[in-house]
Protein backbone atom coordinates (compact mmCIF):
# COMPACT_ATOMS: atom_id res chain seq x y z
CA UNK A 1 0.00 0.00 0.00
CA UNK A 2 1.25 3.46 -0.89
CA UNK A 3 0.33 6.63 0.97
CA UNK A 4 0.85 10.18 -0.17
CA UNK A 5 -0.57 13.54 0.77
CA UNK A 6 -2.62 15.97 -1.25
CA UNK A 7 -1.47 18.96 0.80
CA UNK A 8 -3.71 21.45 -0.99
CA UNK A 9 -6.83 19.56 0.13
CA UNK A 10 -5.29 18.01 3.27
CA UNK A 11 -6.15 14.51 2.11
CA UNK A 12 -4.30 11.24 2.56
CA UNK A 13 -4.35 9.25 -0.68
CA UNK A 14 -4.04 5.47 -0.52
CA UNK A 15 -3.43 3.17 -3.47
CA UNK A 16 -3.31 -0.63 -3.45
CA UNK A 17 -4.07 -3.68 -5.56
CA UNK A 18 -7.73 -4.66 -5.61
CA UNK A 19 -8.68 -6.42 -2.38
CA UNK A 20 -12.24 -6.61 -1.03
CA UNK A 21 -11.08 -6.88 2.58
CA UNK A 22 -8.96 -3.74 2.25
CA UNK A 23 -11.83 -1.92 0.53
CA UNK A 24 -14.17 -2.73 3.43
CA UNK A 25 -11.62 -1.35 5.86
CA UNK A 26 -11.19 1.81 3.80
CA UNK A 27 -14.97 2.31 3.78
CA UNK A 28 -14.97 2.24 7.58
CA UNK A 29 -12.78 5.37 7.78
CA UNK A 30 -15.00 8.46 8.24
CA UNK A 31 -15.24 10.54 5.05
CA UNK A 32 -13.24 8.10 2.92
CA UNK A 33 -13.89 8.21 -0.82
CA UNK A 34 -12.81 6.33 -3.92
CA UNK A 35 -11.36 8.48 -6.70
CA UNK A 36 -12.12 6.56 -9.93
CA UNK A 37 -10.08 8.91 -12.08
CA UNK A 38 -6.86 8.67 -10.09
CA UNK A 39 -7.64 5.18 -8.79
CA UNK A 40 -6.94 5.76 -5.13
CA UNK A 41 -8.85 6.20 -1.89
CA UNK A 42 -8.78 9.43 0.08
CA UNK A 43 -9.64 10.49 3.60
CA UNK A 44 -9.03 13.63 5.62
CA UNK A 45 -5.58 14.02 7.09
CA UNK A 46 -6.42 14.24 10.79
CA UNK A 47 -5.26 12.42 13.90
CA UNK A 48 -8.28 10.15 14.39
CA UNK A 49 -8.37 9.01 10.75
CA UNK A 50 -4.64 8.37 10.64
CA UNK A 51 -4.71 6.49 13.94
CA UNK A 52 -7.61 4.34 12.74
CA UNK A 53 -5.92 3.60 9.42
CA UNK A 54 -2.60 2.61 11.00
CA UNK A 55 -4.33 0.44 13.57
CA UNK A 56 -6.25 -1.43 10.85
CA UNK A 57 -3.17 -1.93 8.69
CA UNK A 58 -0.39 -2.13 11.28
CA UNK A 59 0.57 -5.60 10.09
CA UNK A 60 0.79 -4.50 6.46
CA UNK A 61 3.71 -3.10 4.50
CA UNK A 62 3.08 0.62 3.98
CA UNK A 63 5.11 2.89 1.72
CA UNK A 64 4.92 6.62 2.42
CA UNK A 65 5.45 8.74 -0.69
CA UNK A 66 5.20 12.03 1.20
CA UNK A 67 7.34 13.30 4.04
CA UNK A 68 6.10 12.16 7.42
CA UNK A 69 6.11 15.69 8.83
CA UNK A 70 3.16 16.59 6.58
CA UNK A 71 0.90 13.91 8.06
CA UNK A 72 -1.44 14.75 10.93
CA UNK A 73 0.80 13.07 13.51
CA UNK A 74 4.27 11.85 12.46
CA UNK A 75 4.61 10.10 15.84
CA UNK A 76 1.88 7.66 14.81
CA UNK A 77 3.79 6.73 11.68
CA UNK A 78 7.00 6.32 13.67
CA UNK A 79 5.08 3.97 15.97
CA UNK A 80 3.98 1.99 12.90
CA UNK A 81 7.57 1.62 11.71
CA UNK A 82 8.63 0.49 15.18
CA UNK A 83 5.75 -2.00 15.33
CA UNK A 84 6.35 -3.39 11.85
CA UNK A 85 10.13 -3.48 11.46
CA UNK A 86 11.68 -3.80 14.91
CA UNK A 87 10.21 -7.28 15.63
CA UNK A 88 11.70 -8.44 12.31
CA UNK A 89 15.01 -6.90 13.34
CA UNK A 90 14.86 -8.63 16.72
CA UNK A 91 14.27 -12.03 15.11
CA UNK A 92 17.23 -11.62 12.78
CA UNK A 93 19.50 -10.55 15.63
CA UNK A 94 18.51 -13.68 17.54
CA UNK A 95 19.16 -15.85 14.49
CA UNK A 96 22.62 -14.31 14.17
CA UNK A 97 23.37 -15.16 17.80
CA UNK A 98 23.45 -11.69 19.35
CA UNK A 99 23.24 -11.62 23.15
CA UNK A 100 19.99 -10.53 24.78
CA UNK A 101 21.65 -7.40 26.09
CA UNK A 102 22.97 -6.43 22.63
CA UNK A 103 19.53 -7.03 21.12
CA UNK A 104 17.92 -4.76 23.71
CA UNK A 105 20.49 -2.01 23.11
CA UNK A 106 20.20 -2.20 19.30
CA UNK A 107 16.39 -2.12 19.42
CA UNK A 108 16.34 0.88 21.76
CA UNK A 109 18.81 2.83 19.62
CA UNK A 110 16.83 2.29 16.42
CA UNK A 111 13.50 2.93 18.13
CA UNK A 112 14.75 6.33 19.30
CA UNK A 113 16.22 7.11 15.88
CA UNK A 114 12.93 6.34 14.11
CA UNK A 115 11.07 8.60 16.53
CA UNK A 116 13.56 11.38 15.88
CA UNK A 117 13.74 11.42 12.09
CA UNK A 118 9.97 11.12 11.44
CA UNK A 119 10.68 9.88 7.94
CA UNK A 120 9.95 6.86 5.78
CA UNK A 121 12.72 4.44 6.70
CA UNK A 122 13.44 3.56 3.10
CA UNK A 123 14.14 7.21 2.34
CA UNK A 124 16.74 7.62 5.04
CA UNK A 125 19.90 9.35 3.85
CA UNK A 126 23.35 9.60 5.36
CA UNK A 127 22.57 13.19 6.40
CA UNK A 128 19.68 11.92 8.57
CA UNK A 129 21.98 9.60 10.47
CA UNK A 130 24.66 12.27 10.87
CA UNK A 131 22.07 14.77 12.13
CA UNK A 132 20.92 12.27 14.74
CA UNK A 133 24.49 11.62 15.87
CA UNK A 134 24.96 15.38 16.34
CA UNK A 135 21.67 15.48 18.25
CA UNK A 136 22.94 12.75 20.58
CA UNK A 137 26.20 14.61 21.17
CA UNK A 138 25.12 18.26 21.24
CA UNK A 139 21.53 18.20 22.49
CA UNK A 140 21.52 15.16 24.75
CA UNK A 141 25.18 15.43 25.79
CA UNK A 142 25.82 11.74 25.22
CA UNK A 143 29.35 10.38 25.04
CA UNK A 144 31.23 9.53 21.86
CA UNK A 145 31.02 5.87 22.86
CA UNK A 146 27.23 6.10 23.06
CA UNK A 147 27.06 7.73 19.62
CA UNK A 148 29.32 5.03 18.19
CA UNK A 149 27.07 2.40 19.73
CA UNK A 150 24.11 3.93 17.90
CA UNK A 151 26.03 3.90 14.60
CA UNK A 152 26.75 0.20 15.04
CA UNK A 153 23.09 -0.42 15.87
CA UNK A 154 21.88 1.48 12.81
CA UNK A 155 24.38 -0.18 10.46
CA UNK A 156 23.17 -3.58 11.63
CA UNK A 157 19.54 -2.49 11.18
CA UNK A 158 20.36 -1.31 7.69
CA UNK A 159 22.20 -4.51 6.81
CA UNK A 160 19.45 -6.81 8.07
CA UNK A 161 16.26 -4.85 7.31
CA UNK A 162 16.55 -1.68 5.23
CA UNK A 163 19.37 -2.65 2.86
CA UNK A 164 19.95 0.97 1.83
CA UNK A 165 22.98 1.41 -0.41
CA UNK A 166 25.71 3.96 0.09
CA UNK A 167 25.17 4.72 3.77
CA UNK A 168 26.98 2.27 6.02
CA UNK A 169 30.44 2.72 4.55
CA UNK A 170 30.28 6.51 4.64
CA UNK A 171 29.02 7.13 8.16
CA UNK A 172 31.36 9.23 10.28
CA UNK A 173 32.19 7.94 13.74
CA UNK A 174 33.16 10.30 16.58
CA UNK A 175 36.63 9.62 17.91
CA UNK A 176 36.63 7.66 21.12
CA UNK A 177 38.02 9.57 24.06
CA UNK A 178 40.89 7.78 25.72
CA UNK A 179 40.61 8.02 29.47
CA UNK A 180 42.74 6.26 32.02
CA UNK A 181 40.63 4.00 34.23
CA UNK A 182 40.34 4.78 37.90
CA UNK A 183 42.00 1.88 39.70
CA UNK A 184 41.36 1.23 43.37
CA UNK A 185 44.34 0.30 45.52
CA UNK A 186 44.47 -2.82 47.70
CA UNK A 187 43.48 -0.95 50.83
CA UNK A 188 40.37 0.48 49.17
CA UNK A 189 39.36 -2.94 47.82
CA UNK A 190 39.76 -4.52 51.25
CA UNK A 191 37.70 -1.76 52.85
CA UNK A 192 34.87 -2.26 50.35
CA UNK A 193 34.79 -6.02 50.93
CA UNK A 194 35.06 -5.63 54.71
CA UNK A 195 32.09 -3.25 54.68
CA UNK A 196 29.83 -6.09 53.44
CA UNK A 197 28.50 -8.25 56.26
CA UNK A 198 26.57 -10.82 54.22
CA UNK A 199 28.86 -13.74 53.30
CA UNK A 200 27.05 -14.38 50.02
CA UNK A 201 27.30 -10.76 48.90
CA UNK A 202 30.90 -10.60 50.03
CA UNK A 203 31.77 -13.67 47.96
CA UNK A 204 30.15 -12.15 44.86
CA UNK A 205 32.35 -9.08 45.30
CA UNK A 206 35.47 -11.16 45.88
CA UNK A 207 34.90 -13.32 42.80
CA UNK A 208 34.19 -10.28 40.65
CA UNK A 209 37.40 -8.59 41.72
CA UNK A 210 39.86 -11.45 42.22
CA UNK A 211 38.88 -13.52 39.18
CA UNK A 212 38.14 -10.59 36.88
CA UNK A 213 34.55 -11.68 36.25
CA UNK A 214 31.57 -9.74 35.03
CA UNK A 215 28.54 -9.71 37.33
CA UNK A 216 26.60 -11.66 34.70
CA UNK A 217 29.32 -14.34 34.80
CA UNK A 218 29.44 -14.57 38.59
CA UNK A 219 25.70 -15.17 39.00
CA UNK A 220 25.75 -17.95 36.39
CA UNK A 221 28.47 -19.98 38.13
CA UNK A 222 27.66 -23.53 39.14
CA UNK A 223 29.31 -25.42 41.98
CA UNK A 224 30.83 -27.76 39.39
CA UNK A 225 32.55 -24.78 37.74
CA UNK A 226 34.90 -24.50 40.72
CA UNK A 227 37.91 -26.73 40.04
CA UNK A 228 39.78 -26.84 43.35
CA UNK A 229 42.25 -29.45 42.08
CA UNK A 230 43.58 -27.24 39.31
CA UNK A 231 42.64 -23.99 41.08
CA UNK A 232 40.56 -22.78 38.16
CA UNK A 233 37.07 -21.35 37.62
CA UNK A 234 35.21 -22.40 34.48
CA UNK A 235 33.22 -19.58 32.85
CA UNK A 236 30.41 -20.75 30.56
CA UNK A 237 29.17 -18.77 27.56
CA UNK A 238 30.93 -15.55 28.48
CA UNK A 239 30.89 -12.50 26.23
CA UNK A 240 30.64 -13.58 22.62
CA UNK A 241 29.37 -16.99 23.80
CA UNK A 242 32.94 -18.09 24.50
CA UNK A 243 33.90 -20.38 27.37
CA UNK A 244 37.05 -19.66 29.31
CA UNK A 245 38.97 -20.43 32.51
CA UNK A 246 40.17 -17.98 35.11
CA UNK A 247 42.36 -18.44 38.18
CA UNK A 248 41.05 -19.42 41.60
CA UNK A 249 43.13 -18.17 44.52
CA UNK A 250 43.56 -20.05 47.79
CA UNK A 251 41.95 -17.28 49.82
CA UNK A 252 38.89 -17.28 47.55
CA UNK A 253 38.67 -21.08 47.78
CA UNK A 254 38.67 -20.82 51.58
CA UNK A 255 35.87 -18.24 51.44
CA UNK A 256 33.95 -20.44 48.98
CA UNK A 257 34.09 -23.42 51.32
CA UNK A 258 32.82 -21.31 54.20
CA UNK A 259 29.97 -20.09 52.01
CA UNK A 260 29.02 -23.58 50.79
CA UNK A 261 28.97 -24.88 54.35
CA UNK A 262 26.86 -21.97 55.58
CA UNK A 263 24.32 -21.81 52.73
CA UNK A 264 24.13 -25.51 51.78
CA UNK A 265 23.48 -24.63 48.11
CA UNK A 266 24.68 -28.08 47.00
CA UNK A 267 21.35 -29.48 48.21
CA UNK A 268 19.45 -27.81 45.37
CA UNK A 269 19.02 -29.74 42.12
CA UNK A 270 20.16 -26.92 39.83
CA UNK A 271 23.48 -26.61 41.70
CA UNK A 272 23.83 -22.87 41.12
CA UNK A 273 26.56 -21.34 43.24
CA UNK A 274 24.27 -18.35 43.83
CA UNK A 275 20.66 -19.55 43.49
CA UNK A 276 17.84 -17.04 43.28
CA UNK A 277 14.55 -17.08 45.17
CA UNK A 278 13.48 -19.83 42.79
CA UNK A 279 16.24 -22.32 43.57
CA UNK A 280 16.06 -23.74 40.05
CA UNK A 281 17.33 -20.41 38.69
CA UNK A 282 20.47 -18.46 39.41
CA UNK A 283 20.52 -15.10 41.14
CA UNK A 284 19.63 -12.35 38.68
CA UNK A 285 22.23 -9.84 37.56
CA UNK A 286 20.08 -6.97 38.83
CA UNK A 287 19.76 -8.53 42.29
CA UNK A 288 23.53 -8.98 42.50
CA UNK A 289 24.12 -5.36 41.49
CA UNK A 290 21.92 -4.12 44.32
Amino acid sequence: MRLKLDKSRNLICVSFDYDEVVIRKMNSIPGSRWNPKRKYWTFENNYSNLALFLEMFKGEYLLFDSKMKYFADPELIADYFNYYYLPQFEKKLKLKGYSQNSIKVYLNHNRSFIKYIKKDLFRIEMADVNDYVLYLLDELNNTHSYANQFISAFKTFNNLILELDGINNKLLRPKKKKKLPKVLNKREIKDIIAAVDNLKHQLILILTYSAGLRVSEVVKLKISDIDSDRMLIYIRSAKGYKDRYTLLSKSVLTKLRLYLKAFQVHKYDAQWLFPGQNKEKHLSKRSAQK
